[in-house]
């Protein structure tokens, strides 16, 4: 993740608001604190602790790349 948790893109205006979800950190194994996108009907299939963002959705017309699987943030 290249965006600081308290630096998220705002996503009430598509519905969505953010959480703060351990994950592990791709370049030391270690754990981390990412932000995670919370949608209404949207169950994301991994936990971001055991995923390892390979494929994304872009949002917010581009600006925001959001794992598929988990749902953090990829920009």
């Amino acid at each position: 993740m290249s965006t600081l948790v308290n630096e998220l893109p705002d996503i009430s205006g598509i519905g969505g608001h953010w959480t703060v979800a351990p994950a592990r950190d791709c370049v030391t194994g270690g754990r981390i604190q990412v932000g995670r996108a919370v949608f209404a009907g949207r169950q994301w299939p991994r936990e971001p602790k055991d995923c390892v963002c390979v494929r994304g959705d872009w949002y917010l017309d581009g600006n925001l790349l959001l794992c598929s699987d988990c749902g953090t943030d990829g920009t």
